[in-house]
């Protein structure tokens, strides 16, 4: 089955895919058809960049760091020992960039900042392997109809493979794909083995693929050290295993109904040489990933007055992050800990979440005498819950006999579940060759039942069921000026619910003595959740230009995006007219009110940028592109928004043979300076004094096609060996403070080459399918 790319999407990555300039055929305006099954675009704005399997092939990514390389404005956000949670688009991350995977949420992080510098546990959003995907959409700007809650600064959707990638249009068929491959930049080796057929009315499809590998490289080598000042990276040891199956049956001409299974798991074992010091004599990670998911699928081309099809899906995922943290240390005091020094002790974490989710698509095409339209509409209904649990041991000396009994920490978040129903509707209206309007809108409503028990009390009682709902939008206007010529302006809403850790951070109460009075007052209020805590909403307006012909591309769009209601952990005065007095160890100090900490909405943020596109097609075998993206962000203090990506640039260039071809990548980024990188309203120990330099690197990428059924491909990344630093790694860096399990790095900056990205390295793959 043929799919329809756009072309901004192919001419944007067109050099490192071959697709789009190396063929001879005229690109029509506005899509190019491409002989590889995929999927249409989800997205209903302008702004989208698809990246097929083909495309991540050839490029060896291995992950999603690497499948994004060479997307300008686009990274992953590093969460150190614990991988990533999410990605990082106009300068938003985390639960602000909404994932998918075939339409289901990837889930939500826990990862509060009191969390983040001892490091025994951060919920991430992993379990996705790049060679169960098919295409990687990327949205950048609002667009909740196509991902719901969370896409503030964009989405990005993961689509899985199908039989139907592999198999002839019609007829039994079969297909088997071996590959292996190899990574200097962490020692990876790679295995993975697809088998797909078609035996009459069943297709069915079988994806595996084994990963190890270990720490990954820093820019340059040093001394095998321990504490803050290790220039080298941690030891580390991983593996993970990621199965893809489907069976998908044809019950009659019009009718096919499907069912997938998803299964990943990734292991790790950390040595945790850089938060050593006297204290803390050793520091081990042993941390797990797992994904599950199972769905069914029923299609219908029902060619009827209110649908041309149908589509409805029911999907089962589980997502589970643990982590255990065994330190060896010297602080083994009292009975509790076993009197012997030095001594062991585990700090162990889970978080689990489970969805159970039930979306029904439909789409209709209307013609009439001058105006065309293609509906899609639908909705959705979700039950999701969460759980947490935390256990602390301790060990006599250095044996496994507990020194006292397991300490089972209160619950981070309370046992919550979450029911979500949504709508929505897009419309695509051609009234004549020259102009299209694309509209569309979605309602949202979300309920949370959190449930209090012994692992999770409230004696603040702000803790309790809150629901609201959510109306999001998005319209775009494209006129074709000429049949080289293009404009387009587009404006959309989009939101972001708060996870169930904002909704319900732990809550506490504090006893202070009023000093007037001399009365204590045992019911203060220390942290507190907020019932009346709002969604977070974004404006996104853009505009822009495309001139296109057969072998020439250029295009410019200015964006300007609006974020309100911002969620943050803040500090509050209760009783602000009151003087309370706090003693310890002899030591009194007063207070005008009592202060305490919430989550709040705090304020509004902006954002904008300028993105630049360009694709050449010198010859049928040479062609060239160039992507650019600048972004800037100021809070509603005046501050700048830290965590916006420095303006970034990519340059390719692909020569196409009739078996092989070699492309060449550089790219360049700039500098991340102070005045973009401060917060006013922090410490100066909590500010970030390490910066990053601009860097330019150049990245070789070759394919070969041995025989028909056989392929090689090599690349060397990071050509002329440069030491680099990207600032979603830099901007996380703190300072040692004098306790290894903190973490940082030393005053002077030395640890902090332990963050660097790898210098020269290889990758080396090679294929064989029939």
């Amino acid at each position: 089955m043929a799919m329809q790319y756009t072309l901004l999407a192919l001419a944007v990555t067109g050099a490192f895919t071959g697709q789009v300039l190396a063929d001879n055929t005229t690109p029509e305006l506005d899509t190019v058809s491409v002989t590889a099954q995929a999927v249409q675009t989800q997205a209903n704005s302008k702004q989208t960049e698809q990246l097929s399997a083909q495309q991540l092939q050839q490029q060896q990514a291995q992950n999603i760091a690497d499948a994004v390389r060479f997307v300008p404005g686009v990274t992953t956000t590093d969460m150190g020992r614990f991988g990533s949670n999410g990605f990082n688009i106009r300068g938003l991350d985390g639960d602000r960039v909404a994932i998918t995977v075939d339409g289901l949420s990837l889930g939500e992080t826990l990862d509060p900042p009191t969390f983040v510098a001892y490091e025994f546990f951060r919920s991430a959003r992993g379990g996705v392997d790049i060679d169960a995907l098919k295409q990687i959409e990327i949205v950048k700007g609002a667009d909740a109809i196509a991902a719901g809650s969370g896409a503030l600064g964009g989405a990005v959707l993961f689509v899985t493979k199908d039989p139907a990638d592999y198999l002839t249009a019609e007829g039994d068929d079969s297909h088997i794909g071996l590959s292996a491959g190899f990574s200097g930049s962490n020692d990876e080796t790679s295995f993975s083995g697809t088998v797909a057929n078609r035996s009459g009315k069943l297709e069915s499809l079988l994806v595996y693929t084994r990963r190890d590998g270990s720490e990954t490289e820093t820019a340059r080598s040093g001394e095998n050290i321990s504490g803050a000042g290790r220039t080298i990276a941690d030891p580390l040891d991983y593996s993970s295993n990621n199965i893809l199956a489907k069976l998908q049956y044809q019950l009659t001409d019009s009718q096919r109904l499907g069912w997938t299974g998803e299964y990943f798991k990734q292991k790790s074992e950390l040595d945790n040489q850089s938060r050593l010091d006297s204290t803390y004599l050793s520091r081990l990670g042993d941390d797990e990933i797992e994904r599950k998911r199972f769905g069914l699928q029923y299609e219908w081309l029902a060619a009827q007055s209110f649908a041309d099809s149908v589509n409805a899906t029911l999907d089962y995922q589980s997502n589970y992050t643990h982590g255990l943290t065994t330190m060896l240390t010297t602080g083994c005091s009292g009975a509790v800990n076993g009197e012997v020094s030095p001594c062991l002790r585990s700090e162990d974490r889970d978080f689990k979440q489970q969805q159970l989710k039930l979306a029904v698509a439909l789409d209709k095409e209307l013609f009439g005498n001058t105006v065309h339209q293609q509906w899609l509409y639908g909705g959705s209904a979700e039950r999701r819950s969460v759980e947490y649990s935390a256990v602390d041991r301790r060990y006599i000396g250095q044996t496994d006999e507990l020194a006292s009994p397991p300490v089972i920490d209160p619950d981070q978040v309370p046992k919550t579940d979450v029911t979500a129903l949504s709508l929505y509707a897009r419309d695509v209206i051609t009234f004549d060759p020259r102009w299209t309007l694309r509209i569309g809108g979605r309602f949202d409503s979300l309920k949370y039942s959190p449930e209090l028990d012994e692992q999770f009390s409230d004696d603040s009682q702000t803790v309790g069921d809150v629901d609201f709902s959510a109306f999001t939008w998005q319209t775009n206007l494209t006129y074709q000026i000429a049949p080289a010529h293009q404009v387009w302006v587009q404006a959309g809403r989009g939101f972001r619910a708060p996870t169930v850790a904002e909704m319900y951070s732990p809550t506490s109460l504090i006893s202070r003595t009023e000093q007037a009075t001399g009365v204590i007052v045992d019911d203060l209020w220390s942290s507190i959740a907020n019932p009346d805590l709002k969604a977070e909403r974004s404006l996104n307006l853009e505009t822009g230009y495309r001139y296109q012909t057969d072998n020439l591309l250029l295009g410019v769009s200015l964006f300007k995006d609006q974020y309100s209601d911002m969620i943050d952990t803040v500090t509050r005065i209760q009783n602000p007219d009151v003087v309370y007095e706090t003693c310890s160890r002899g030591v009194c100090t007063e207070a005008q009110g009592n202060q305490y900490n919430t989550i709040d909405n705090i304020g509004e943020t902006d954002v904008k940028g300028v993105e630049l596109e360009a694709a050449w097609r010198f010859s049928r075998a040479f062609s060239s592109r160039l992507a650019y993206s600048y972004n800037e962000g100021e809070k509603e203090n005046g501050d700048p928004l830290r965590s916006i990506n420095p303006a970034s640039a990519v340059l390719g260039f692909r020569y196409d043979a009739a078996n092989w071809n070699i492309t060449a990548n550089v790219t360049h980024s700039a500098a991340k300076k102070a005045k973009d990188a401060y917060d006013s309203t922090e410490s100066s120990f909590e500010a970030k004094p390490y910066l990053t330099d601009s860097y330019t690197v150049v990245d070789l990428m070759a394919t070969l096609d041995l025989t028909p059924n056989w392929q090689l491909r090599a690349g060397i990344y990071n050509l002329f060996d440069e030491e680099y630093y990207q600032w979603q790694r830099v901007r996380f860096v703190t300072n040692w403070v004098g306790s290894g399990v903190r973490g940082g790095v030393l005053a002077d900056g030395t640890g902090l080459q332990r963050y660097s990205e790898p210098g020269r390295y290889a990758k080396l793959a090679i294929s064989y399918s029939f």
